[in-house]
């Protein structure tokens, strides 16, 4: 009996102190354009331009975001030039979130007391005693007392665009992608929009494509 206790125990200890680990999913919408006749050649040359007003070019995030950035562009064939001005494309760059929702969810459970004490509730019952009941438990889930919670959630656009043009300034291909969500760790989020853009880069969509990506684990 004193082993089974032990059991019972350990075991209600593992459960309330151990949890699963998640992955970060995003839901992300995808949608491309490039003009006719154009395609994305190997080795084109290329200028990122960042275009996202009041922000400092050289910050740390800026960085972050632009070397994967020319990660994915090389994977296209695309090459960086030895001067700016031989650069065939400037890729237009801007990045961002902005406020799309707010949801107020009002929820209610049950007031459940948990606690384990000797004693012995079935005696009259089962006419044998014991050793030991969950106390409080079924008081509360029978018949027993809610509590009322609110909660506030705000929906974020975080969102990206690539926007390609020669130098004559005319529009070669564009790629907005998009994710809705709580988060506002764009440090986060845009590299995982940037790699999305991938394949869609010198394509046509006829109209948003809808994916689910995963956020990558780091690495130590």
């Amino acid at each position: 009996m004193k082993h089974i206790l032990f059991t019972l125990l350990t075991s209600s200890a593992f459960l309330f102190t151990t949890g699963c680990s998640v992955t970060p999913k995003y839901r992300v919408s995808i949608d491309a354009i490039t003009a006719p006749n154009v395609s994305v050649k190997p080795n084109t040359s290329y200028l990122i331009e960042v275009v996202k007003k009041d922000t400092d070019k050289n910050s740390l995030a800026v960085q972050k975001f632009s070397t994967k950035l020319h990660e994915v562009l090389g994977n296209n064939g695309f090459v960086q030039p030895y001067a700016s001005h031989l650069a065939q494309q400037t890729i237009y760059f801007d990045y961002g979130l902005e406020k799309v929702n707010e949801v107020t969810e009002v929820y209610t459970e049950p007031n459940i007391s948990f606690s384990m004490a000797w004693g012995f509730p079935y005696e009259r019952y089962y006419g044998h005693n014991h050793p030991f009941f969950f106390n409080n438990f079924y008081n509360g889930f029978y018949g027993g007392s809610y509590n009322t919670y609110s909660k506030t959630r705000i929906y974020y656009n975080r969102y990206i665009t690539l926007l390609a043009k020669d130098q004559s300034s005319k529009e070669l291909w564009r790629v907005d992608v998009s994710s809705v969500g709580e988060s506002k760790n764009l440090r986060k989020i845009i590299p995982l929009l940037i790699e999305a853009s991938s394949p869609y880069i010198g394509k046509n969509t006829d109209e948003p494509v809808q994916l689910v990506i995963k956020e990558k684990s780091s690495k130590k």
